[in-house]
């Protein structure tokens, strides 16, 4: 086998100009001033490579428009053909795209595989492809080993590979034989098939989801609708075969015009934007289908609504359309010759005007983008804030202003009880595993932290919370009296009175600290107020290492991390043993969803105070709710967690009785906006006709009506949150389990509601 070739070598030749570099100096010549290009480490090229390749639908979107540049550069029809073959276990699957197109010799497979950055796409010569860095068929390797094998031209058998370290490996090309033909799938006249061995640790959903999944592919959405192309994805397992479409999109055009880019002479772009009859659900922005698709001549880089507040607004997921600008090619190629030429940057433009990862399509703070952009939100916003006024006549066609009124009510209520009720913080824990929230709600009271580590020497807080509708006997001054159980702990007072909590209506609570004084394997507090006994369960270390006793192998300091879609990002702590970890050593970790991206130095540095090794890093979120798996490995060690993003309970909630018809849901959830269907049989009965203005809303029967249905939202909508949040909570559920906490959460909150509608004496 031919000695592998690390992608990030260069090529001797000191006598060529820019892009090539003189030869690295030796002894005899450091002498003298010796000019050289910097060498690119083989971490670097797989570190950028699992920024870019993160799951198999990059890979897909990198192998899949490959395929159609050929076919494009061609200018001929084609095939394209998906296949999978899901493996069980430690096993990796394989994961295979196949083109029909010309092929590529071993000449070609060494000027495009082994190195990277190079001008080979086409897009230097000004036709309409995607390629601009020569990377994407490099990096899917992020994945796990990649082999090319490809039936060329000149009738012979060409074949390389790519390896997980990116090493580039040839092999000899050979003549054609059926068996050839057979094993690659290319049966007749020449094509190119590319196979990924994807690490266990990476999923392939399965088949309908795949399917389903990519045929929402942002950047595949001209392929898809491009009648020359036919895309297919197989199940070699469950020998099955779906062949892709783009989804159908069908609205009323609002805006069909070209116009100039200010500032860019040369430029222009063309911009249709349609308003879809229903507005899109709130999606990754990848599969999105609403927004706005930014082509340049032919690829698809993105699909958006132009400025960050609009991505979220409700207003704005009415529309979908295209916007396409050729020149954005021009600018690129324009760059990439400035760098050749040594010439002084453009200030038009400055650095390029794609993300070199095509995880944010255009470069925000490129001049030109700014500029174009700019002139598309001239247009776009007036649609956004006429849907916005429509939108207001609409409800406010329906609300009256009394049912206004209620319903701000009721928004006010649902929020206190959604954070009530739903599992928002890390939630403190006993020794049995339960969550001191909902043995709170269980019981009445709670006594937290019901179990605790402490440091000899260090003072915890403890507080004491009990429900006075379950113990209506207790008041505002009760004495709750404190034990400490041995003396090595001490509180700071053994007698309390009980107080109003300053933020929970009709709840009771002492706040006290305590200080612990010497090492021991269990203690505790417990707690007397009325008829109610309650115990805290204490371990006091003598130093921080005993903490961390437990660590013998790789490990996450938690199981699970939670966080809040608006926090800026999450501490999350990876710990290794000393012995394992005798100097700083680097780690592999990665989230499985790229919604999280982390931050910091992934390298594992022994800490003789804590008696383990510590790596500490960040994870931030994308602000969108999201779930992923967290991976660590140390050479043969692997470890996970879980982290999930939601938002903030009750942040931002309100509740619209809306005029549409949403089949058999008589409401939805669009983020925290509850949206009432007005048109479902069961409300339009007592509501009335529109004609007649809704005369039903000031009825009894459709303010109980209104209420029920809130209740049930915001008590589905809870425990939703709290599977969520924490899973752990609900091992085993089944749909009793979950219809009897959905009725204890109903019989709490559907009397106010039922109040706020309907208050006592009101017809």
């Amino acid at each position: 086998m031919p000695r592998p070739r690390f992608l990030g070598s260069l090529p001797d030749v000191s006598k060529g100009p820019f892009p090539y570099a003189p030869s690295r100096p030796t002894m005899r010549t450091m002498a003298t001033t010796q000019t050289r290009r910097i060498e690119v480490d083989t971490r670097a090229l797989i570190q950028n490579a699992k920024l870019s390749i993160r799951d198999v639908y990059d890979a897909v979107v990198e192998l899949v428009t490959n395929c159609d540049d050929r076919y494009q550069i061609l200018e001929r029809p084609g095939k394209i053909e998906i296949e999978v073959e899901r493996r069980k276990g430690r096993r990796p699957s394989i994961f295979r795209v196949r083109d029909f197109a010309d092929g590529m010799t071993s000449r070609v497979m060494e000027e495009k595989l082994s190195r990277l950055g190079g001008r080979v796409s086409g897009m230097e010569l000004g036709q309409a492809v995607r390629g601009t860095n020569s990377r994407g068929a490099k990096d899917v390797a992020a994945l796990g080993p990649v082999r090319f094998e490809s039936i060329a031209g000149d009738g012979r058998f060409h074949r390389c590979e790519i390896t997980e370290y990116f090493e580039f490996v040839i092999h000899p090309s050979r003549q054609v034989t059926r068996e050839v033909r057979r094993a690659i799938g290319v049966h007749r006249g020449t094509g190119t098939l590319v196979t990924i061995e994807v690490q266990a640790h990476h999923t392939i959903p399965r088949h309908d989801n795949l399917a389903e999944h990519v045929s929402l592919l942002v950047p595949l959405r001209g392929i898809l609708s491009d009648p020359d192309r036919k895309i297919v994805v197989r199940d070699l397992v469950q020998d099955r075969e779906t062949t892709l479409s783009p989804p159908k999109l069908e609205g009323q055009p609002r805006v069909m015009e070209s116009f100039e880019v200010p500032g860019y002479p040369d430029a222009r772009a063309k911009l249709v934007i349609e308003r879809s009859r229903r507005p899109f659900e709130r999606e990754k922005s990848r599969f999105r289908q609403g927004g706005i698709l930014v082509r340049s001549r032919h690829a698809v880089h993105e699909s958006t609504y132009f400025a960050p507040e609009l991505e979220n607004d409700p207003h704005a997921l009415r529309f979908f359309g295209k916007l396409t600008c050729p020149f954005v090619d021009e600018l690129w190629n324009a760059f990439d010759d400035a760098i050749e030429s040594r010439a002084e940057p453009d200030p038009a433009n400055p650095h390029p005007i794609l993300d070199p990862t095509r995880r944010t399509g255009l470069t925000r703070d490129h001049p030109f983008v700014e500029s174009l952009f700019g002139e598309v939100l001239k247009r776009f916003r007036p649609l956004v804030e006429e849907e916005r006024q429509r939108d207001e006549r609409q409800r406010a066609a329906i609300e009256s202003e009394a049912t206004r009124k209620r319903l701000d009510a009721l928004e006010k209520a649902a929020v206190r009880f959604m954070q009530e009720f739903g599992e928002e913080d890390e939630p403190a824990r006993d020794p049995d595993g339960k969550d001191v929230e909902s043995r709170f709600r269980e019981v009445g009271y709670a006594l937290n932290p019901p179990y605790v580590q402490m440091i000899r020497g260090e003072s915890r807080r403890f507080w004491f919370n009990v429900h006075q509708s379950t113990f209506p006997e207790l008041e505002v001054g009760a004495n709750l009296q404190v034990e400490c159980l041995s003396a090595d702990i001490v509180a700071d007072r053994s007698v309390f009175g009980l107080q109003l909590h300053p933020t929970r209506e009709s709840v009771l609570r002492s706040v006290w600290s305590v200080r612990a004084l010497s090492p021991t394997a269990a203690t505790g507090l417990r707690v007397r107020v009325g008829s109610i006994v309650a115990e805290s369960l204490v371990e006091v270390l003598e130093s921080e290492a005993h903490r961390w006793a437990h660590v013998e192998e790789l490990c996450f300091s938690h199981r699970r991390y939670r966080m809040s879609t608006d926090s800026k990002r999450k501490r999350i702590r990876i710990l290794a043993p000393l012995s394992a970890v005798p100097e700083p050593r680097r780690i592999d970790v990665e989230a499985a969803d790229p919604e999280f991206t982390l931050s910091g130095e992934a390298i594992l540095r022994s800490q003789p105070r804590l008696a383990v090794a510590v790596c500490d890093l960040h994870v931030k979120g994308s602000g969108d709710e999201a779930k992923s798996t967290l991976t660590a490995r140390l050479d043969d060690a692997k470890a996970t967690a879980e982290i999930v993003a939601v938002l903030p309970m009750g942040a931002g909630l309100s509740i619209r009785l809306e005029d549409i018809d949403l089949g058999d849901q008589r409401y939805r959830w669009r983020q925290n906006v509850l949206e009432i269907a007005s048109k479902h049989p069961s409300i339009r009965r007592y509501l009335g006709d529109k004609a007649h203005g809704f005369p039903g809303q000031e009825t009894k029967h459709f303010r109980v009506l209104l209420a029920e249905i809130v209740a049930e939202a915001v008590c589905a909508q809870v425990i939703s949150r709290n599977v969520l949040t924490n899973p752990e909570e609900y091992p085993g559920a089944d749909w009793d389990d979950y219809y009897s906490e959905f009725s204890r959460l109903m019989t709490r909150f559907l009397p106010t509601a039922h109040k706020l509608q309907c208050p006592e004496g009101a017809e």
